[in-house]
């Protein structure tokens, strides 16, 4: 029988090898999109990403078009520009 040592070394180098072979889609890659007018929290993002890798279709893999659309679907709308400063500010008056 192996070591704990020598096993979780092995696990180690198994992980590391893993990261380098792997594409991953995380949160960040919703979350760090810029789209006029847009923007999602955190948990929907969560909730954005979950949803994608279960309906994906595997024959094409998940590609940024598969990001954008699962982005507008959880995104929400938000006020920008002079609008939305008037609209900050309103009280001030």
């Amino acid at each position: 029988m192996k070591n704990y040592k020598e096993l979780y070394e092995n696990l180690l180098k198994e992980f590391r090898q893993y990261k380098l072979e792997s594409i991953k889609w995380g949160v960040k890659d919703f979350t760090s999109l810029e789209v006029d007018g847009q923007e999602i929290s955190e948990e929907n993002a969560q909730i954005a990403l979950t949803d994608m890798i279960r309906h994906h279709d595997c024959n094409n893999g998940i590609t940024w078009d598969t990001i954008d659309y699962y982005f507008s679907k959880y995104s929400n709308e938000v006020e920008e520009g002079k609008e939305a400063w008037n609209n900050d500010n309103d009280d001030n008056e």
